[in-house]
């Protein structure tokens, strides 16, 4: 029956006794005794005596004295473009909007300026009459077929004056001028007329291929004056009642005395003439009424006509009064009224 071997005896330095595996070996037999008392230590000796950290290192230090970079991350790399990218995507949309946001202002100022800089300009059909505030509280009545044209808030450009408060007549209108440092200046198409807080008349009119306007002071004082002329030629109205004319290109007439509320008389619904042309009569009544009204006649077989009526309740009052001074009869028209001679035979007197 095979038993076990018997353990191996050792000698006094705990070295084994039988050492015949070891004597073909190339150490001495101390060298094996010293490698064998290693061995037996303990392992708290062991890790007393030999530190694996330090060891370590000591390594890395005699290999490379500065510590290595840690390898590049590719995917740290990767979330770090993608981070960078974000977040000048914000940025660069922080900055378009600030150069949209100064387009949009640059945009506004000019629209505003082009707004500010194109003149208001009213205006009346025949037979309609109206009133309008100006941009300084001054008031112009319009007549009938009449347009009045000024620059928006008296301005050139925004926040920028005129020198003066200017305003551009076609037709008929009753100022009252509030007064200002700035003058006030009405302009038609031959006459200018320069005012300081002053109520007046101005009626300009087409007469015979020629405008004529007629100026009459209410109150204050007003100069008139050929458009475009020296004021040496001008003409200043400085009483109530007075009025002057500026016919085609001739020097204003001097002033003359005249019945204020006869020149104004369509503001109240009435209606007057001084000295006109019969043409130039019946295009009063046209604009201030808004009914055709014909001459079947030559003009030159007309007279000219001072009129004046308070107030007009039915203009075929006026078409008879007309045609009875003339010497002629009227008739009505599907659009209108049409005067005619007296020995007309294709109509009848109404």
């Amino acid at each position: 029956m095979d038993t076990d071997a018997p353990p191996p005896r050792n000698d006094d330095n705990g070295l084994p006794e039988d050492l015949t595996g070891l004597e073909h070996a190339d150490g001495t037999r101390e060298e094996y005794e010293a490698l064998w008392q290693m061995l037996r230590q303990s392992d708290e000796a062991t890790d007393a005596a030999f530190s694996p950290d330090d060891a370590w290192g000591d390594l890395s230090e005699r290999i490379d004295p500065s510590p290595p970079s840690p390898a590049p991350n590719r995917r740290a790399s990767d979330r770090s473009a993608r981070q960078r990218a974000s977040d000048s995507a914000p940025r660069r949309l922080r900055r378009w909007r600030a150069v949209a946001g100064v387009a949009v202002l640059i945009a506004l100022a000019v629209g505003v300026g082009l707004w500010a800089a194109r003149p208001v300009a009213v205006e009346t059909a025949q037979g309609e009459q109206r009133t309008v505030t100006l941009p300084d509280g001054s008031v112009a009545e319009l007549n009938g077929a009449t347009t009045i044209t000024y620059p928006r808030g008296f301005t050139s450009l925004p926040w920028i004056g005129h020198e003066a408060r200017q305003v551009t007549l076609q037709g008929e209108a009753f100022f009252a001028v509030e007064p200002a440092a700035r003058s006030f200046q009405v302009d038609t198409d031959n006459a200018r007329i320069d005012v300081h807080g002053t109520s007046f008349n101005v009626r300009m009119r087409n007469r015979a291929e020629r405008p004529v306007t007629e100026v009459t002071l209410a109150s204050g004082q007003v100069q008139v004056q050929v458009r475009g002329a020296s004021e040496s030629s001008s003409v200043r109205l400085d009483e109530a009642g007075v009025q002057s004319r500026v016919i085609g290109r001739h020097d204003p007439t001097p002033p003359e005395p005249v019945d204020a509320d006869q020149a104004s008389a369509w503001r109240q619904g009435g209606f007057a003439v001084r000295n006109a042309p019969l043409p130039d009569v019946l295009r009063d009544l046209e604009a201030q009424f808004g009914v055709p009204i014909r001459l079947g006649v030559p003009a030159v077989r007309t007279d000219s006509m001072t009129l004046h009526y308070r107030r007009v309740d039915r203009l075929e009052s006026v078409l008879r009064d007309i045609a009875l001074v003339q010497d002629m009869q009227y008739r009505k028209l599907n659009n209108g009224y049409e005067l005619i001679p007296l020995d007309d035979s294709s109509s009848e007197s109404p």
